[in-house]
């Protein structure tokens, strides 16, 4: 597409907001389907959709469909999503017009030196995690730390513990700078940065995504078009897999 580009690596460059046009279907996903959007985007526009696509935390996400704004330094996108992708259980919050679930996925521990086989090895090394007030993983994870390792104020209160600010998406790149010995990710995301061992223990908890559209009163071909996206989506992830080793619920 022709423009004003002012892209450059390192500098301009905005990885969780994608899309040609704020006019078409706005979607705001959760966070840890990222790694799918290019595909997701292009199989919508082979159907003709015009999408705008943010991927960030689920509390973002449920804070957009509640109808704050998405702020990345000077720029606001005010436009609230038609489609959100978040945890099943955060759909309780928000009136839905449709919804259905789709994926699941569980936890794992990328890491470098030493092997690291359970939860609870994570108190002798130096960790990042998930922040479990804006992400799905980081609540799941507190509860397997509470369950089966203890205080877990206390293990998150250690200078070696490193809470993550935006998105778990930060760990790959402290793994390579050596801040980090180890950090908690879904197993997906294990599987796609590669380049880091991982192990999946196998006392663990599964997270679960839905699919939502939401009910505003925007104009009736706006919400026949969103409506068709969501049954798009449900088909598209039902024959894919969205690329990856996620289980797909049928």
């Amino acid at each position: 597409m022709s423009g004003a580009n002012i892209t450059l690596p390192g500098f301009n460059v905005i990885t969780d907001v994608r899309g040609g046009s704020l006019s078409g279907v706005k979607m705001s996903l959760a966070d840890n389907q990222w790694f799918v959007v290019d595909e997701l985007m292009m199989f919508l526009r082979s159907r003709g959709f015009t999408v705008y696509v943010e991927t960030i935390p689920p509390g973002l996400v449920l804070r957009r469909a509640l109808g704050e704004p998405l702020i990345i330094g000077d720029l606001t996108i005010d436009a609230r999503p038609d489609i959100v992708s978040l945890p099943s259980n955060m759909l309780n919050e928000l009136n839905v017009r449709d919804h259905f679930e789709y994926v699941e996925n569980d936890l794992a521990i990328v890491y470098v030196g030493e092997p690291i086989n359970d939860w609870c090895d994570l108190r002798s090394k130096r960790v990042a995690i998930p922040n479990p007030v804006t992400e799905g993983i980081g609540a799941l994870f507190r509860e397997i730390y509470t369950e089966y390792c203890g205080d877990y104020s206390e293990f998150v209160g250690r200078d070696s513990v490193y809470l993550t600010r935006i998105h778990h998406r930060e760990i790959p790149e402290l793994l390579r700078n050596g801040l980090i010995d180890a950090g908690v990710v879904w197993r997906t995301e294990a599987i796609y940065w590669g380049g880091f061992r991982y192990t999946v223990p196998s006392r663990n908890r599964v997270g679960r995504l839905s699919f939502a559209l939401m009910p505003w009163q925007v104009m009736r071909l706006l919400r026949s078009l969103s409506y068709y996206v969501v049954i798009t989506l449900k088909d598209y992830t039902r024959s894919t897999g969205l690329g990856l080793d996620c289980e797909v619920i049928n």
